[in-house]
């Protein structure tokens, strides 16, 4: 079941701050402009009614390519090395972040970059700085061979010690992975993955490029959630009707122990393509989700969701889902792109300090895939009220 808030109805805006009239989501916008509010038909069994206004408003994007590196990153890679591929964040407290490249290996070594992302007097991010770097090696200290992970989400233990997950790749048979690290990025633990997201030659398990795309730490770092970015190969995958899985695993014993299914969006004109690239927690036992859509000639487009498991079936331990299954809520909270507007590839969310006024504030970051010219690394800063 799918709620929605509210949407935004501005033009497109200038370089600096492209997306912050567009999306915001205000009631006095709408009342202002006279903008409808339209929504999915709501089942009698609904978990929730629709949100109040003013769930989300976009305050301001800052491109990575305007940051400063520390010598200490030079130092600690081999020359040449490009930094992107910024596919996950993390907050390490006041303005320190982690942020996980999803090179695989073959640009660079496996690697995970300490930044900072200061806030700006209006709750904006200012200019970055790149502070240091953390490789990430097997159990013996090895670093991977090229081609064999494919780092997407990073997160932080009460402990320090940080998990992150590989993609891996279908294609060739590698499963995803989740990987318990110590901080200088050395291999402790791997999870246990369900034998039926394994991939098994196109047939079941997780798709190319589809895979554990985001994760999230919750009830005090006990547990993890994972949330596959597409359906699993043997899952629902028609539009308006796909079912990916968000796996929920006990972080001690690395086991999988309750799974839903998480209904996509159908896709948006213009594109066949529709993924879920991240998870976090908001610590009252619901998550936020990001989805995204890449349109040929017009770029990404996405929306950011509220999302709550209670009352959704559990069908951890089902090969295939029958598309009947009770699934997640979700609540739309802010649509990035109400006007087509180009967000880049967002597969990152981190929280950082509040605003002033006390709303939360979430950083949402883009992944360049290392594509320099033609995508971006942005940090998109949102102000969040979330509703009861």
């Amino acid at each position: 079941m799918i709620h929605v808030l509210s949407r935004g109805c501005g033009g497109r805006h200038d370089a600096r701050r492209p997306l912050g009239a567009a999306a915001l989501i205000t009631g006095a916008l709408l009342a202002v402009t006279g903008c409808s509010v339209t929504g999915a038909a709501e089942p009698a069994d609904g978990a929730h009614s629709p949100a109040p206004a003013q769930a989300a408003e976009l305050v301001d994007t800052y491109d990575l390519s305007d940051a400063q590196f520390a010598p200490a990153v030079a130092r600690a890679l081999p020359g040449g090395t490009p930094f992107g591929g910024i596919s996950g964040l993390e907050s390490l407290g006041d303005d320190r972040y982690l942020g996980i490249s999803d090179d695989r290996a073959d640009k660079g070594p496996a690697r995970v970059y300490r930044m900072t992302l200061p806030r700006t007097p209006d709750g904006g991010t200012g200019l970055a700085l790149v502070t240091g770097t953390i490789l990430l090696t097997d159990e013996n200290g090895r670093g991977f061979a090229p081609g064999s992970v494919d780092p997407e989400s990073i997160r932080t233990m009460p402990d320090g010690t940080l998990l992150w997950t590989s993609e891996g790749d279908a294609e060739a048979g590698i499963a995803p992975e989740i990987t318990v690290a110590a901080e200088d990025g050395r291999a402790l633990r791997r999870f246990v993955i369900p034998a039926y997201h394994r991939p098994a030659d196109g047939a079941s398990g997780v798709r190319p490029n589809k895979a554990y795309e985001g994760r999230t730490l919750f009830d005090g770092g006990a547990r993890a959630a994972v949330l596959a970015e597409g359906p699993l190969a043997q899952d629902p995958d028609a539009p308006g009707a796909s079912r990916t899985r968000l796996t929920v695993y006990d972080v001690a014993s690395g086991a999988a122990t309750t799974e839903y299914a998480y209904p996509l969006d159908a896709p948006p004109e213009g594109t066949d393509e529709r993924g879920a690239t991240e998870i976090l927690a908001t610590g009252d036992g619901r998550f936020l989700v990001l989805e995204r859509s890449w349109i040929k000639g017009q770029g990404t487009v996405g929306k950011l969701y509220l999302v709550d498991t209670a009352g959704a079936d559990d069908v951890l331990g089902a090969a295939a889902l029958t598309g009947g299954e009770k699934p997640v809520d979700k609540t739309l909270l802010l649509d990035f792109s109400p006007n087509g507007e180009n967000v880049d590839n967002i597969e990152s969310l981190a929280w950082a300090p509040d605003q002033a006024d006390g709303r939360q504030t979430l950083l949402v970051g883009s992944d360049d895939n290392f594509n320099t010219g033609e995508q971006r690394s942005l940090i998109h800063t949102v102000a969040v009220a979330l509703p009861e």
